[in-house]
């Protein structure tokens, strides 16, 4: 069963009509008569509402208990309250409290001041009565009940509590055994949904179903006017189903109606269920206004539909949609799209992408994957993508794999068929990655962690490249085949409390076979050697350090360490490279005898690496400060190189690498990185600089910068990146992010936002410029693309959403921790 795939509420469903909705009350607007009568109507409104408020506000504070008074409460349980609210919602009986299963066997337990017992007619109780059941108490003035004792009438602050749901009425008939009756003129509190209201009349017509007539409801702080409710003629609730029906209601922001909802049928509970979801709008650029209205379809236990009609101004009506299923045996998955017939901006081409995921766990041991995916162009993340989070992919994987582990102590393997689709089109074949059809990867590691352990991988695979014109010289740059690496390993760890030592000695080989295709379209230049191509490399690497501990009022740590590599020299320029790519230099990869990313390459190694890392501990075992110091020495030049036209590296060493991070505070964190080349010259340099607080502040400032090192594959930029995140009062706050490049001078992507967040209801505006990570920003005909979002929301019952929270998890470090600070401080 798919549990809990969507999250339904009332006014989710009711904001999909707002679109249908909007010309009616557009029409009404304009009319001056009619216009009269909806205010003599909302001043009615008003003052009913204020005068059942008034009614009821003496048992509303009563259970609206202030932060400080829950901290005293013997009721508060596990309840946090927030402070954006003044108070929190406590009932008598918890909203984990169960009724009885079978309501004709449920004991009452009676009690009263005085009281009259006619067991042939009525009897009678007065002054602080009380019928007790399971999970279900009644507090009344006066009580009658019949000579069954089934039937019971109360009168004067009546109380009805059950299961989070609190209610006071003038008087209540009810039936003791099947828990059906009338609650008049009657004010409520649901804990759940911390909820108030108001209703004239509630019908228990069931031990499962509740009428409320004339009833509000808001989930605001108790007021004569909240900042929103629902007022409807009826509600009929059903707890068996799961549904519940609104007849003539409306939706007030404060004491005007925005919304007419004649009928709806909406669900209570978390339940799956049909119907709209929440809405989106918003407004770029380059697409103009768009709004989104997605619709719910829960076609059956295992599988469900949302299918999304998006308007886009100025380009067109597209349709998404997102089919998720669960089968008994073979597993689940979800397949999306969405498509855009003759998009105006886009030279009329159709847009449209499709997506397949599927997960199936055979066994504890068998698992199996499938990632299909297809996209018609470059662009459509950044023109189309439903969320101002989606990024640019140049790739679209095409994957199906099957992986085995839990099984024979030690081995994993997994069997891979992959493929890509290119969507920028002007990439050249040379730099497109290659299909792997297929892989195997097998592995194997045993012995112990703190004595002699072994380990053999295998890495098979065939690869081929798709040519657009496939002439001997593109195809000898690109040429397919398979590829076997193999690595049998072996080491011995000695580790004490303060030293390790660590030799390992390893064997690797490559052994590359080229395909007919390759054979056949290169020339009779390429030596028919090449057609062939096996190299075999041992490996021995040596690590070594101490550990210095110094303790006081704080622990300090010295931890000095050695490395040394060697492997000789094998010719392998002309083998291919499938797909390896260079390190980058770090304070960890001088302790690495590995200068490549895969397995096409046998590195030649003799150097040694010297390390030297500081560690700083408080009182409670805090890392307050670690500051590592490395270079590494080589006694040879690297003369095997990923490509043909890569100079051979004939540094006698690096520059001083150096990494720092410091919490200096617990609200303040340090991060830098800086690498130097032999010559003297930096090689990298970065520090950022992070405060994060319990009142939901945040500020992060960073610089980062590389030097083109050839030798290394490292590519130049240089950037600041900064966010912030202000409260600016108790509820008001302010957001923004901002990435400059400094090598084009030009801000790349700009984020600034406004948010309110208060107990019932809050809104977020904000803006966007950037630029698309596919286009060169320098060119005189790219202009930065922006965005005006916004989103609102009713606590308790869904709202408008343009995912200004996804967006900033994603660029605002810390942001997560700060914003749950922020929402339930």
């Amino acid at each position: 069963m798919i549990q809990q795939l969507k999250k339904n509420s009332l006014l989710q469903a009711i904001l999909g009509l707002i679109s249908l909705s909007t010309a009616t009350l557009a029409i009404a607007e304009n009319n001056a008569q009619g216009n009269n009568v909806q205010s003599e109507q909302q001043n009615s409104a008003r003052n009913a509402y204020a005068a059942n408020y008034a009614k009821g506000e003496q048992f509303y504070q009563q259970y609206y208990l202030t932060p400080q008074q829950l901290a005293a409460s013997t009721q508060q349980g596990n309840i946090k309250p927030s402070t954006l609210c003044s108070g929190t919602w406590v009932t008598p009986i918890g909203q984990d409290s169960k009724a009885a299963s079978d309501p004709s066997q449920t004991t009452s337990i009676i009690g009263a001041d005085k009281g009259y017992y006619d067991p042939a007619g009525t009897s009678f109780l007065e002054g602080n009565v009380t019928i007790d059941q399971d999970g279900r108490s009644i507090r009344a003035d006066k009580v009658q009940l019949d000579n069954t004792q089934t039937y019971a009438k109360a009168e004067g602050n009546v109380q009805l509590a059950q299961g989070g749901l609190f209610s006071k009425s003038e008087a209540i008939t009810y039936n003791l055994k099947d828990q059906t009756g009338d609650l008049k003129d009657s004010f409520y509190i649901s804990e759940q949904q911390q909820a108030h209201g108001y209703a004239t009349q509630i019908k228990r017509t069931g031990a499962n179903t509740v009428e409320l007539e004339n009833a509000s409801f808001s989930t605001c702080e108790p007021s004569a006017s909240p900042a929103w409710r629902i007022q409807a003629k009826t509600i009929e609730l059903n707890q068996e189903t799961g549904r519940g029906i609104t007849k003539d209601a409306r939706l007030y922001i404060k004491d005007v109606p925005v919304l007419p909802i004649p009928y709806f049928n909406f669900p209570i509970d978390d339940r799956r269920t049909t119907g709209f979801l929440t809405p989106s709008f918003g407004y770029t650029n380059d697409g103009g206004i768009q709004l989104s209205v997605p619709y719910y379809l829960n076609l059956a236990p295992n599988y469900d539909l949302t299918a999304t009609p998006r308007y886009l101004g100025g380009r067109g009506v597209m349709i998404e949609g997102d089919f998720r299923y669960l089968t008994e045996s073979f597993g689940a998955g979800n397949l999306w799209g969405g498509y855009l017939p003759s998009d105006q901006r886009y030279d009329d081409e159709d847009r449209k992408e499709l997506h397949l995921q599927h997960l199936w766990q055979i066994d504890p041991q068998w698992r199996t994957t499938l990632d299909l995916n297809y996209v018609s162009d470059k662009d459509y993340f950044t023109d189309l993508g439903n969320s101002p989070n989606s990024q640019d992919q140049v790739y679209q994987e095409r994957t199906w794999a099957l992986y085995y582990a839990n099984g024979i102590p030690g081995i994993t393997a997994q069997l891979k068929v992959q493929d890509f689709q290119t969507l920028d089109k002007s990439i050249a074949d040379v730099e497109r990655p290659y299909a792997r059809l297929p892989q195997f990867i097998f592995q194997y590691q045993g012995g112990d962690f703190t004595g002699l352990s072994y380990s053999f991988l295998n890495d098979s695979a065939y690869f081929k490249k798709s040519l657009d014109n496939p002439t001997a010289e593109i195809a000898e740059k690109n040429p397919s085949g398979t590829r076997i690496y193999n690595e049998a390993s072996v080491n011995y760890n000695f580790r004490t409390p303060g030293i390790f030592v660590t030799p390992t000695l390893t064997a690797r080989s490559i052994n590359t076979f080229f395909d007919q295709d390759t054979t056949n379209t290169v020339t009779d230049s390429v030596n028919s050697n090449s057609i062939e191509k096996s190299v075999a490399v041992p490996q021995f690497t040596l690590d070594a350090g101490m550990i210095f501990e110094k303790e006081g009022s704080v622990l300090q740590t010295l931890s000095p360490r050695i490395f040394y590599a060697y492997a000789p020299y094998k010719n392998q320029s002309s083998f291919p490279n499938f797909d390896s790519a260079s390190a980058s230099l770090s304070y960890d990869q001088l302790f690495s005898p590995y200068r490549f990313y895969g397995h096409d390459r046998l590195e030649d190694n003799n150097f040694a690496s010297l390390g030297l890392t500081y560690r700083l501990y408080d009182q409670i075992g805090l890392e307050r400060l670690r500051a590592s110091i490395g270079q590494s020495y080589y006694f040879a030049d690297r003369r095997v190189q990923l490509n043909e036209t890569d100079q051979v590296a004939t540094s006698s060493r690096t520059g001083p690498v150096v990494t720092v991070s410091s919490q200096l505070s617990n609200t303040i964190n340090v991060v830098g990185n800086a690498a130097w080349l032999s010559n003297g010259k930096s090689a990298l340099n970065n520090v950022s600089l992070n405060y994060a607080d319990e009142k939901g502040r945040l500020y992060n400032l960073g610089y980062y910068h590389r030097r083109e090192v050839s030798d290394q594959g490292q590519q130049p930029y240089q950037q600041v990146a900064t966010s912030f995140i202000q409260p600016i009062n108790n509820n008001w706050r302010i957001l923004g992010h901002v990435q400059y490049d400094i090598d084009n001078d030009l801000t790349r992507e700009v984020l600034v936002g406004l948010n309110y967040e208060s107990c019932c209801w809050g809104i977020s505006v904000y803006g966007r410029s950037y630029y698309n990570d596919l286009d060169d920003p320098t060119a005189s005909d790219i202009s930065p693309k922006r965005a005006v979002m916004a989103e609102f929301s009713l606590k308790g019952l869904g709202g408008l959403s343009g995912k200004l929270t996804s967006l900033l998890e994603n660029r605002v470090i810390g942001f997560d921790h700060v914003n749950q600070n922020w929402t339930q401080r």
